[in-house]
Formats: C-alpha cells, sequence, structure tokens
C-alpha cells in the first residue's frame, strides 16, 4: 500500500482522489463546507474538527490560521492522518470530548451526525467545549431527496437522516441560535448527486428486508461502487468546482446537504 493511503471502505472518502462524476459531486460539496468553514478561522482561531474523515480538512483550515485539533473514532483513520498531516489528531469514543469547557472557538462536525443513534449527548459536548462566543457547524444529507417517506437509510452506516426542519429540532435540543442552510450546487452537480441518490434508493427497494445491512465489507464495497458509478473517459472536472456551490436560508428544502449554523 501507497505511504498515507487508507485502504477503501464506503465511509472513508478522498476528495482528491475523486474521478468519477458521482465522486466529484460528493467532493465538492465536503470540500465546500471546510472553505465555508475556512471563511470563519482567523489567525490562532481554536478549531475543532469532529469526524475529520481522511484528515484533510486539517490542511484547509490550517491554511486559513487555525489552531487545529482533529477527533475520529477510529484509531487506523488517526493513524493515517498523524502520518500524512500532523500529529494533530486524536482519537474520542464518539461522545466526551477530552477537553476543557470553552476550549475551543469553532467546532466543526461534518456529516457525522447521521451515524449516531442519539446525537444529543454528543451535540452537548461540542456545546460544552465550544466558548460562549463561538460557533459550530454541522452538515448531513437531506432526506428528502434521498430517501422515499418512511423509508430507512440506505447508507447501512447512518442510523437517521433529516429533513431541515428534523435537524433544525434536533440542533436546537443543545443551542439557542441555530440557522439551517440549504447547500445547493450548479449543473451538472445538482443533477449527479440527485441521480446518484435516486439509483440507490432503488436498489434499497430491492432489499425489503435489509439483508445489505449485514453484508461483509468485502461485499459491501462492490455495490456501493454500482451506485457510484466509475469515470467515463471524457469527465469534465472544470465543472465541478466551489464556485457552483452556495448555501441559502431561504431554500433548505431543496438542499443537497444541510448546513446548520450553531451557537449558544
Amino acid at each position: 500500500m501507497v505511504k498515507g493511503a487508507l485502504k477503501p471502505t464506503t465511509v472513508r472518502f478522498v476528495p482528491g482522489e475523486a474521478t468519477s462524476p458521482d465522486e466529484l459531486g460528493i467532493a465538492v460539496l465536503h470540500l465546500y463546507a471546510y472553505e465555508t468553514a475556512a471563511g470563519l478561522v482567523r489567525p490562532g482561531t481554536r478549531v475543532l474538527d469532529i469526524g475529520f474523515g481522511e484528515g484533510y480538512g486539517s490542511e484547509i483550515l490550517s491554511g486559513a490560521g487555525a489552531d487545529y485539533r482533529g477527533l475520529e473514532v477510529d484509531p487506523e483513520i488517526v493513524a493515517h492522518a498523524r502520518e500524512r498531516y500532523g500529529p494533530v489528531f486524536d482519537t474520542y469514543d464518539g461522545s466526551s470530548i477530552r477537553g476543557a469547557d470553552g476550549a475551543f472557538d469553532l467546532v466543526v462536525a461534518f456529516q457525522v451526525i447521521a451515524y449516531l443513534d442519539d446525537p444529543v449527548p454528543w451535540l452537548r459536548e461540542i456545546r460544552r467545549v465550544l466558548d460562549p462566543g463561538g460557533t459550530a457547524l454541522i452538515t448531513t444529507p437531506n432526506r428528502v431527496y434521498r430517501l422515499y417517506d418512511g423509508q430507512r437509510p440506505w447508507n447501512r452506516y447512518h442510523a437517521r437522516e433529516y429533513s431541515a426542519a428534523e435537524f433544525a429540532e434536533v440542533v436546537e435540543t443543545t443551542f439557542s441560535d441555530v440557522t439551517v442552510y440549504g447547500i445547493l450546487a450548479a449543473e451538472p452537480i445538482d443533477s449527479v448527486v440527485r441521480a446518484r441518490a435516486a439509483r440507490a434508493r432503488k436498489l434499497a427497494r430491492l432489499d425489503p428486508f435489509g439483508l445489505r445491512y449485514w453484508l461483509p465489507e468485502s461485499l459491501n464495497a462492490p455495490l456501493r461502487r454500482m451506485v457510484r458509478r466509475t469515470a467515463p473517459a471524457d469527465v469534465d472536472r472544470s465543472e465541478f468546482t466551489l464556485d457552483r456551490v452556495t448555501h441559502d436560508e431561504t431554500r433548505v428544502e431543496d438542499g443537497l446537504d444541510l448546513f446548520a449554523f450553531a451557537r449558544s
């Protein structure tokens, strides 16, 4: 294995390795969240990145001047990130955070809340370690276009996906000042992301007993690749750029992802 590389799984995603339209669509949404967070960073801003994934966001935030720290539940991911990006990463148990009250000015948690059966203790820990004048940024997929009514998430690792109203409600259990935006994208990004979700939604209906949730990773990964189509030779990467993405409070239900700005 190449130094600094991670074994492929269904929950680790590296934007720089995206090749197909589906992967490029996912990548630009992930990068947009980090770039938006970087816009709130000033030199010395204390930033906690919960569920940092592969670790690429550390470069974006540190490059903006952040005093950065990242947390993940998987020791393998932490070891990878330390090797590739530096010693600013650590493990946590998925709920409690080692750190003093008010230790951070900005907490980011991108694409994490959907994995939690009960996000309230996790949100309370975020509020605890956040400075009273600080901000928490949280993103999650918008279930409205991804799932049929009453359908279980087709991502087998997701405990729950949210509509905009549901997302706001759960974040407001802990934070008093919450604004939820829809993350919107121009073409072809919007169509690519929605088409991928439609394929997954239809495939899930072919498995009414939920057998896919019990598949070993060796079988689940190929199934996921069926949904995330391989790259055509002529894909135009110039169409998958950050300037084609925005967030809008007035069109939250149209969002591909939901983006919460939360303050105590």
